[in-house]
């Protein structure tokens, strides 16, 4: 069966470490716990996806080594066909490194191995799969050229594009017209575009330079600060839903992967915005990327305490959509949610 969303990006294990502080040149610091998780922009936004109920194929390239097993068996429990994930002798399986400090922010260095071996030819034997598809996703943690073969192959049969610049660098105006939806944190786009973002009117004023490179739908994640989304219509500002942060790896993954879902069930702007913040914000709150993503379980499960919530009733009517559209969870996974949820439920029992 053809995938509704097909994932062009890479594959990494990450290696993560909690930290009281950041370590300064030259100085050794203790953690404070370490774990293994299945990581890369690509495998964690494929996983999201999966887990939110589409339909989803992977496109890159992996190592022979342990880790690759590891990956490959990870997201094949979440349903990701990894078909189109090659094997590749001789190099080792992409790694990132990464150090989670009290606040739950996280620095990160990756070792690409195997991502870097993605290649245009690579990537034209997947005609058919992306060809077949509802919706494109690709990331920059590839090389450029697989890419931009990716985008222009899935232009070439209509297919539209979300690409998450990140990590940041600068891209062809070619490119850029080609993508459909493009959704970069402040750093990001001030690559992209030159201007520092620090607020709405910033955002705003970066987010028109590159819908006159062409792209229709700028989505700037402000962190803390919301999202800023401008198209040829109107701009829209979605405040974000705060939570106790434990580990925001992965957060950008998994709101690509809620907006797109949203996008394909054919939701609203506004609605697909809000739910792709509920999906990061849920995220954050666990360790571990691709894992701590929820599923339909969890969002439901947050839904039916939200409404039980005294005081939050503002946030009740943003979300008044999910009636419409959560799955009927048994009890249990309104429990899981409870232990979750980003605020105090007041005691509560579902």
């Amino acid at each position: 069966m053809s995938a509704q969303i097909v994932v062009v990006g890479s594959l990494n294990m990450d290696l993560a470490v909690g930290i009281e502080h950041r370590p300064k040149q030259g100085e050794t610091v203790l953690g404070t716990n370490f774990f293994m998780n299945s990581g890369g922009k690509g495998a964690n936004q494929a996983a999201a996806a999966s887990k939110l109920g589409a339909k989803v194929s992977l496109v890159g390239k992996v190592g022979t080594d342990l880790f690759a097993e590891q990956l490959l068996s990870n997201l094949e429990r979440t349903g990701v066909d990894c078909q189109a994930v090659e094997k590749v002798e001789g190099v080792s399986t992409g790694v990132a490194f990464v150090m989670i400090d009290r606040d739950g922010d996280n620095s990160i260095v990756v070792a690409p191995g195997a991502n870097h071996q993605l290649t245009p030819t690579d990537i034209r034997r997947r005609e058919d799969l992306i060809r077949q598809a509802k919706l494109l996703m690709v990331q920059l943690e590839i090389p450029l050229d697989a890419v931009h073969e990716a985008v222009s192959i899935a232009r070439k049969h209509q297919v539209p594009v979300l690409l998450d610049p990140a990590p940041a660098l600068p891209l062809p105006d070619e490119l850029l017209g080609m993508v459909d939806y493009i959704v970069p944190n402040e750093s990001e786009i001030a690559r992209l575009t030159g201007v520092e973002v620090h607020d709405q009117v910033t955002a705003k004023l970066a987010a028109v330079e590159l819908l006159r490179k062409g792209v229709p739908t700028v989505i700037i994640k402000l962190g803390a600060k919301g999202v800023v989304v401008v198209n040829a219509n109107r701009t829209y500002f979605v405040d974000s839903y705060k939570v106790k942060a434990v580990d925001t790896t992965g957060a950008g993954d998994v709101f690509a992967a809620g907006f797109v879902t949203a996008t394909l069930a054919g939701w609203p702007l506004l609605h697909r915005l809000r739910f792709a913040n509920l999906c990061a914000a849920l995220s954050v709150q666990h360790f571990g990327g691709s894992l701590s993503a929820p599923g339909w379980a969890d969002i439901a499960g947050w839904w039916q305490v939200a409404q039980r919530v005294p005081g939050l009733g503002d946030i009740a009517k943003e979300y008044a959509f999910l009636d419409d559209v959560v799955p009927q969870e048994p009890v249990g996974a309104v429990r899981r949610a409870t232990a979750t949820i980003g605020f105090d439920t007041g005691g509560l029992e579902p």
